[in-house]
């Protein structure tokens, strides 16, 4: 959700102690599966290091299963006093009174604050657990703000009311502590039960410290459902909150092609040997797809890895791994084309460059197993032209008229955007008499 206004400018620590995480979470994250692994990349621009997980995907669930709970009444100590809670609980300046367990900030004025602890048993790696807490109801002793973090999960404040209860989901292994905290000045709100619930999980995989925003991840089963996530460590060693879990399904088999790429004038990218933008591949469909931006007057072609070991040059970008819609010469992106299905060629000596003529997001499809290309625009067009520049050589002179009658005579083509010179979006005789009324000044 993004506020429209604010009234308050919040430091990060302070968005940190109301549970409000500073560091950003990454975003576009992009899985790529192979038939026993996926490469996984995402993009941030404020952080510098990562960790990721990853898990097999399954939608059934079991019933939590209570570990250990805590009423008001189970400590050993007097009431109104510092107290003790028994095992696994825990806990600092923790005190108790009538039907109530509450936490003391800055006890005696010495600077300390207060918390009460859970140290999970043995038994658990990066396991799900559920604390769920339950205030004080008789009066406003029960209402007041507690945060709950892990040493793997990032911390969440609530705001409770009297006789309010909240759950908290964490991640947390075994000899570590969920712990309980509260931003309120001096003492926490007061608790009359506290429980922690192990939730049945399949146990994550962690990979931390990454320092590159791409993670290859191994031995995955063929034709298996995994899910994953990213997130971000802060340059003061915050975390972020996992990107949404990305589900992905390996291969049963490896494409005949291992990659795809489209070369060209795309983005800010030049034509190059080992660079440009991947295509996903579609096991389901034997199709290759990528969505790019490309301006008016720019070209793009295909490269592709022919195998996996480069024994037949790889990357090199030579004709023969250079394919377009057809022969020789380049392929003039008219609006008539979009849309349809044209034929690959892969000859040595038969290929040609994607020549566009508006500038606009595409989406491209093609099949190495059909030998087709599929080019669909799917933004507004900004043709990049004047009207009425028919022939696209930046100038709007008589030649443009010859363009255009030629054009309506079949024997040549033009950027339909440009040749409407008359604005009624139907291309006739009457964009010629419109175009030379523009030429003679009229």
């Amino acid at each position: 959700m993004q506020m429209k206004k604010c009234l308050l400018v919040l430091t990060g620590a302070i968005l940190t102690s109301i549970g409000i995480n500073a560091t950003t979470v990454p975003v576009n994250m992009y899985v790529e599966p192979g038939t026993n692994s996926c490469l996984v990349t995402w993009e941030d621009e404020d952080n510098s290091a990562w960790n990721l997980r990853y898990r097999l995907f399954t939608e059934e669930s079991e019933d939590p299963v209570m570990l250990h709970s805590i009423t008001a009444s189970s400590y050993t100590g007097s009431s109104y006093s510092a107290i003790t809670l028994p095992a696994p609980w825990g806990g600092t300046n923790v005190r108790a009174g009538n039907r109530e367990i509450y936490f003391r900030n800055n006890y005696n004025n010495d600077g300390s604050y207060g918390n009460i602890t859970y140290t999970v048993p043995e038994g658990y790696t990066n396991a799900t657990f559920n604390l769920m807490i339950t205030t004080y109801a008789t009066n406003s002793n029960g209402a007041g703000n507690l945060t709950v973090a892990t040493p793997q999960t990032a911390a969440v404040t609530h705001n409770f009311a009297a006789g309010d209860s909240f759950t908290w989901t964490v991640i947390a292994s075994s000899g570590e502590k969920i712990t309980i905290t509260t931003p309120d000045s001096q003492y926490s709100p007061s608790i009359s039960l506290m429980a922690v619930y192990y939730v049945p999980s399949i146990e994550w995989t962690y990979v931390n410290n990454l320092d590159k925003m791409e993670y290859t991840i191994e031995d995955l089963e063929m034709a298996t459902d995994y899910e994953v996530q990213v997130q971000a460590i802060g340059d003061d060693g915050t975390l972020s909150d996992w990107t949404r879990p990305d589900v992905f399904t390996t291969l049963d088999e490896d494409p005949i092609i291992p990659s795809v790429h489209i070369l060209g004038e795309i983005e800010g990218q030049m034509w190059a040997s080992d660079a440009g933008t991947k295509m996903e591949y579609d096991p389901e469909t034997e199709t290759y797809t990528a969505t790019v931006l490309v301006d008016a007057d720019r070209t793009f072609g295909f490269s592709t890895e022919i195998d996996a070991d480069g024994d037949l040059g790889g990357w090199n970008y030579v004709n023969l791994y250079r394919f377009g819609p057809e022969s020789n010469g380049l392929f003039d992106l008219t609006d008539e084309r979009l849309g349809q299905q044209f034929p690959l060629s892969f000859e040595w000596d038969h290929f040609s460059d994607v020549h566009v003529l508006v500038t606009g997001e595409y989406e491209i499809t093609i099949s190495l197993e059909q030998n087709y290309i599929i080019i669909g625009r799917i933004s507004e067009p900004e043709h990049g032209y004047s009207i009425g520049d028919v022939n696209h050589d930046h100038a709007v002179n008589i030649a443009d008229v010859t363009a255009l009658i030629d054009y309506l005579l079949g024997t040549g083509t033009a950027c339909e955007i440009c040749a409407d010179v008359h604005g009624d979006t139907v291309i006739n005789i009457a964009d010629v008499t419109a175009l030379i009324d523009v030429l003679l000044g009229n």
